[in-house]
């Protein structure tokens, strides 16, 4: 009995380090339904060497690790095989060719000659001179149908693919399957008011209290309202901002990051600590911040549209409250005093370095090292303390209530009773994403922020698609009233800034 054609799909894939990389279960998603992959020496070699690599961010020495590790699961059971090409001409006894238990077939593929102009020292070359060979054994031995693909991270490598005529494409698996960075979940619907609803919202009960039913709303288009969603009413000249009520089916009042002026009839943003909310987005994401019944926030949006700032500001509120005399705005709903955060504020950040060129290694102790990487919170602190004349990060570490964390240092953690800031988390992957979200206890806040155009991305094992904000976003979509998410759209820093969008 041997293998015929019909047995298996007609597509060789040849993934390279920068797939196995993003996502170290492709290799089993690969080798589903007939599929042949085949592992190239050069890519074994990449990722012992990634494995324990200085240079390289825990995630991805992880990533090596683990994909390496499957290889030799698959070893174990024999299902490593040698000699593609007689796989393609039909003359293999399935006895010496095993399926995995996925259905398809794993081989590995020596070094071999690369062509002109292609250098032999590039792994990439190699993979190209494979995939062309490959797809030459199939024709010239009847299998004409036989498509051969590689899948790949590295941009150069798929351009290079595309000028030599070789199939090839970025990895779809464990990806998020939308076609451009603005249909992720942006936290926000706009809808239409009568004058009735607005006078029955006003009427329903006290500020911060207030609700009206779903149903009045009126939108464009169809709606999947979910938890914690902001809406933004609008009824001729007024504005209403609620959150949704998702288990109620209703639009509630905002509690804490606007107040009720009584004499204009209008609500108005809330100061804290100086900080005031100049959008809607703004005043929502505070709204989340403040609020203690939602345990993870999580904002995205471009430089400048204040993500560090809000949760610098509500952090230290929260632990600190308003250390001045000086009544900031009405309140008609105070602000809880008590949140209960008595270990104090965490502060990570993703250590990717914004060029090619590192920091190299930092002098000092622990946090000397840190530092450098936190120092816009840091930034933002000290904004803060300027216009409140009050030094809150001298308060903080005076009092034991300021951590500092690396992405390498959060296994084994129980992060508790702690308000924590995680910034350019667009720089993380899945590893990151996975081990960040699985430390966090119950009694802790957490608020996550990054930007997810891809200029800000500096780590170039992930995309808009793959990178740790966004597997989070579309995870947490809708999860329940622990959890709330707000885009940010304006850059507030000044002409100068704005116009650096167009660079």
């Amino acid at each position: 009995m041997h293998i015929t054609a019909d047995d298996l799909s007609g597509t060789v894939y040849i993934p390279d380090t920068s797939a196995l990389i993003e996502n170290p279960d492709a290799l089993d998603r690969l080798l589903m339904d007939g599929n042949i992959v085949v592992l190239m020496h050069k890519v074994i070699e990449e990722l012992g060497r990634l494995q324990t690599s200085r240079s390289k961010s825990d995630g991805v020495r992880h990533a090596a690790r683990l994909v390496t590790r499957k290889m030799l699961e698959y070893r174990r059971q024999n299902l490593i095989h040698h000699g593609v090409d007689r796989l393609l001409q039909n003359r293999v006894d399935p006895e010496e060719f095993k399926r995995t238990p996925s259905g398809g077939l794993l081989t590995w593929e020596p070094d071999g000659a690369t062509g002109d102009p292609y250098p032999s020292e590039s792994g990439d070359n190699h993979i190209l001179a494979s995939a062309h060979r490959i797809a030459a054994v199939a024709k010239s031995n009847g299998q004409p149908h036989y498509q051969v693909v590689v899948i790949s991270e590295d941009s150069n490598l798929l351009l290079k693919c595309d000028a030599l005529g070789i199939a090839a494409e970025n990895l779809r698996y464990g990806k998020v399957t939308l076609n451009n960075v603005d249909e992720i979940y942006q936290g926000l619907v706009c809808g239409g008011i009568d004058g009735n609803a607005l006078q029955d919202f006003i009427e329903s009960g006290a500020p911060g209290e207030r609700s009206l039913s779903l149903d009045r709303v009126k939108t464009p288009g169809p709606v999947e309202y979910l938890w914690n969603m902001g809406v933004v009413l609008t009824c001729g000249e007024h504005t209403v901002l609620g959150r949704v009520n998702a288990d109620a089916g209703r639009v509630d009042d905002l509690k804490y990051a606007q107040y009720w002026d009584r004499k204009r009839e209008d609500y108005r943003p809330r100061p804290i600590l100086g900080f005031t909310p100049r959008d809607p987005q703004q005043i929502l994401a505070m709204e989340f911040l403040l609020d203690p019944e939602v345990q993870l926030v999580v904002l995205d949006g471009p430089a400048g549209s204040g993500k560090t700032r809000m949760m610098v500001a509500t952090g230290l509120y929260m632990l600190i409250g308003q250390p001045t005399t000086w009544r900031v705005a009405p309140t008609s709903q105070p602000l809880t005093p008590e949140y209960g955060y008595d270990h104090g504020m965490l502060l990570l950040r993703p250590e990717h370095a914004s060029s090619q060129y590192d920091l190299g290694y930092l002098p000092g102790d622990y946090e000397s090292k840190l530092s450098p990487w936190l120092e816009p919170f840091f930034q933002a602190v000290r904004s803060l303390s300027l216009a409140n004349e009050h030094d809150f990060l001298d308060e903080l570490q005076s009092t034991d209530r300021l951590t500092m964390v690396s992405t390498s240092m959060l296994r084994g953690l129980d992060i508790e009773r702690s308000i924590v800031l995680v910034d350019e988390l667009q720089n993380g992957d899945r590893h990151l994403a996975k081990t960040l979200m699985s430390r966090f206890c119950a009694s802790s806040k957490v608020a996550l922020a990054g930007c997810l155009d891809p200029v800000q991305i500096d780590n170039p094992y992930v995309d808009w698609r793959s990178n740790a904000l966004t597997r989070i976003k579309e995870t947490y979509k809708g999860f329940g009233p622990e959890v709330a998410q707000v885009r940010l759209v304006h850059n507030y820093r000044g002409p100068i800034s704005t116009r650096a969008d167009k660079l």
